[in-house]
């Protein structure tokens, strides 16, 4: 019995040995209950999120699990991918945004919400913004979501 005991420790500190990871599920989480304009709502989700132990189960299946695997294959398999881009404010409301692909877009503010993202075609996409939340909407009406 004691040898299977030991045996367990030493795989289970092998298995997660320095892989403190990136900790993604909590963010997820975390992004979740901040995503409320009504910081009564923001709260109220919050400390929901602790009694449940929703944070609990999250840090649990971070910690044991979804860091381990991103220490070993070098990628957390819920990390959301984002491309690099260089942006450069014109004005303050508009910005020239130069993707890593080459292609460059301008971003005009409309309202603290609402902007409008156009490439160098014309194409003009509308684009919202709630909370962590970005919704960019093209001309022929699909939309395409993206956690900032």
């Amino acid at each position: 019995m004691k040898k299977l005991v030991y045996g367990a420790v030493a795989a289970l500190a092998l298995l997660t040995a320095g892989c403190t990871g990136s900790f993604q599920l909590m963010q997820s989480v975390h992004r979740w209950h901040r995503n409320f304009q009504n910081p009564w709502t923001d709260e109220v989700c919050y400390l929901v999120a602790c009694f449940l132990p929703i944070y609990a189960a999250a840090w649990v299946v971070d910690t044991v699990f979804l860091n381990s695997v991103e220490f070993w294959i070098g990628e957390n398999p819920i990390t959301v991918k984002t491309a690099e881009a260089t942006v450069t404010r014109m004005s303050a409301d508009t910005a020239i945004v130069q993707a890593k692909t080459g292609e460059t877009y301008t971003l005009t503010r409309l309202s603290p919400e609402a902007y409008t993202l156009a490439d160098a075609q014309g194409n003009v996409f509308d684009c919202s913004v709630q909370g962590s939340l970005l919704t960019v909407t093209g001309p022929d009406g699909s939309a395409r979501s993206v956690l900032l």
